[in-house]
């Protein structure tokens, strides 16, 4: 029974193995990331033209 026990664990074992195979066979695997990739170092800034406007306001109504 032990041998049993053996052989079928190691059954088990070389199916998880092969089926691991197909996967990655048909997938292709999984991509590596480079790590000489440019970051985005673009910053948007707005500014519009409202805020002067606001600002006026603003200050209007605290006087």
């Amino acid at each position: 029974m032990i041998r049993f026990k053996k052989a079928l664990r190691l059954l088990g074992l070389m199916v998880l193995v092969v089926f691991a195979a197909i996967g990655v066979g048909l997938n292709g695997g999984v991509p590596m990331p480079t790590a000489n990739r440019k970051k985005d170092t673009i910053e948007l800034l707005m500014e519009s033209d409202d805020t002067d406007e606001d600002e006026a306001e603003e200050i209007d109504l605290k006087q």
